[in-house]
């Protein structure tokens, strides 16, 4: 019997990471506001790497239990990858061999001291690499690769589907 973790293809995971690919490039492209801008972007380009490798390596049948054994080592799931085939430029392998946990944690909690990480271009051009890497796999193999784009940006406050910021009834949240 297949577990259930299993049951999550290659395609999708391919797509959970082009949606976080997304999301750091519109931060990148819009800017933010804030003390550590760059944490945010960080954050979501690491995730987005880490799921194209492993829609990578489930297309070559490592079990999702397997993958999430390994869970966020850039080092493994880059040896992995590469005994399956996948041949990265001399930018990635420099992106991947940086990325750690320290790389990763730095980008979601508050941590002082110093820290070499790549740049934020440097995550850019590795998640777009491998987008197109993994997506040129599972095209050939049949699947219907697309990428999602950004939206027109959000004018006006925020609204939760089938909530009014305008009605006196409903709470804005």
């Amino acid at each position: 019997m297949t577990e259930p973790i299993d049951r999550h293809p290659p395609i999708g995971i391919y797509y959970y990471a082009a949606s976080y690919h997304v999301a750091a490039d519109l931060i990148c492209d819009q800017g933010l506001r804030a003390t550590h801008p760059e944490a945010p972007a960080t954050f979501l380009y690491c995730h987005a790497i880490e799921l194209y490798l492993k829609s990578f390596l489930r297309f070559y049948g490592i079990s999702a239990k397997q993958l999430q054994s390994i869970r966020h080592n850039y080092k493994c799931l880059l040896s992995q990858a590469s005994k399956r085939g996948l041949v990265l430029g001399e930018l990635e392998n420099e992106v991947l061999s940086m990325l750690d946990g320290k790389t990763w944690s730095r980008s979601r909690y508050l941590e002082i001291g110093f820290s070499q990480s790549p740049s934020l271009r440097a995550l850019s051009e590795t998640s777009k690499s491998l987008r197109q890497k993994v997506g040129k796999l599972l095209r050939d193999a049949g699947q219907p690769v697309r990428m999602p784009s950004h939206k027109k940006p959000v004018t006006g406050p925020l609204a939760v589907k089938g909530l009014s910021s305008t009605s006196p009834s409903k709470k804005r949240l």
